[in-house]
């Protein structure tokens, strides 16, 4: 009988599994078990409520950004669904979950594909943006609250994200300035790229390279500042709001803790999530960081760990429910309507292949 190699999905769930087991054998599981029963259901239905109120906010921070195109925040809420599903199931950063929304959204609207891509990648940026915003104000306060706690090592990361939030809108507003510097950088790095990618042509790289910041900065402009500024207020308060989920857990297992830390460990958890490991769901990966984060401020490892389970019971396990069942009804919706989707998996697989984003419907305005 023929031996069949797994494959590289396999393993890496096998690999998430492993860390898992071994995460639950060292925080002593039965003890977790005991903190966890005492949690007050009442609270958890709030937390759920809270998180679906996360991913709408994410949905509306995007919404804002493209308030001119025919698509309701109802789809954009439903999309934003489909996408976190591709991200739990294809683990790649986002990317997975990132080609989903811009095949479903171009489908829908009618916009070429570049055009919504770089409306996508608007939104990330102003979510980096708000990011770096959050981290800062969680270390400022927890600096004025609880200083004994930092240390050179966390105002060094402050100080790097603060300095990454501003790349970050440098390249917002002054896209022209950031495409002459990649331009020069992709010129000095042509004969790295011919090495590893045989036949590649320079002048189509700077091209494509030139198109991509003209359909950015196209985006840009339609958007106007108003509509930046407030993309960026609602992706601030979505941070503000997921720190609320672990926080919640904490009070009603009856343990104390400044909501400032929760807030940078959900901050830096979410930085964690980013990391294209190939893990699906980061599972035990994600225990793992988020547990050692809270121990790494002073939390018991069996408060740590039970807040970390049941944050993840909310975050990861309801999500990827809900997500899965939107995903198939918007499958299913396709195909009721000739939309050319006919099942969930097919729609999950060309989203995630490239050959799907090479369709348009509208022509892009930049040409290279």
């Amino acid at each position: 009988m023929r031996f069949k190699r797994p494959s590289i999905a396999t393993l890496m769930i096998g690999a998430g599994a492993i860390v898992f087991i071994a995460y639950l054998y060292f925080v002593d599981i039965i003890e977790v078990a005991r903190v966890i029963s005492a949690m007050d259901m009442r609270i958890a239905a709030i937390a759920i409520a809270l998180d679906l109120l996360c991913i709408l906010l994410f949905s509306l921070g995007w919404k804002v950004l493209i308030s001119g195109w025919r698509l309701g925040i109802k789809d954009a809420f439903l999309f934003v669904l489909v996408s976190i599903f591709g991200d739990l199931m294809i683990p790649t950063g986002s990317v997975s979950g990132e080609v989903l929304r811009i095949s479903l959204t171009s489908k829908k609207t009618g916009m070429g594909v570049s055009t919504v891509t770089a409306s996508v990648i608007l939104h990330r940026l102003i979510m980096g943006i708000t990011f770096g915003i959050a981290l800062a104000v969680g270390m400022a306060q927890l600096y004025a609250v609880v200083p004994e706690v930092t240390s050179q090592l966390f105002l060094a990361v402050i100080l790097l994200e603060i300095l990454l939030g501003a790349v970050g809108v440098f390249a917002v507003f002054n896209a022209r300035k950031l495409q002459n510097f990649a331009t020069r950088l992709l010129e000095r790095g042509t004969g790295i790229i011919k090495f590893f990618r045989k036949g590649y042509d320079p002048e189509k790289g700077k091209s494509r390279l030139a198109n991509g910041f003209c359909e950015f900065g196209n985006s840009v402009g339609a958007v106007g500042k108003p509509r930046l500024i407030s993309s960026g207020l609602i992706l601030t308060l979505r941070w503000f709001l997921i720190a609320l989920i672990p926080y919640m857990i904490f009070d009603s297992l009856g343990h104390s803790v400044s909501y400032w830390i929760v807030l940078l460990v959900s901050v830096f958890a979410s930085m964690v999530q980013m990391i294209p490991v190939g893990i699906p769901g980061m599972i035990g990966v994600m225990e793992v960081s988020m547990t050692s984060f809270f121990i790494g401020f002073g939390i018991p490892a069996n408060v740590a760990a039970s807040v970390t389970l049941l944050t993840r019971l909310i975050m990861f396990w309801f999500e990827l429910l809900l997500s899965a069942a939107v995903t198939s009804f918007v499958g299913t919706r396709s195909f009721v309507f000739g939309r050319g989707v006919k099942s969930a998996s097919e729609l999950t697989a060309r989203g995630a292949s490239r050959g799907s984003l090479h369709h348009q419907r509208r022509p892009s305005l930049c040409r290279p």
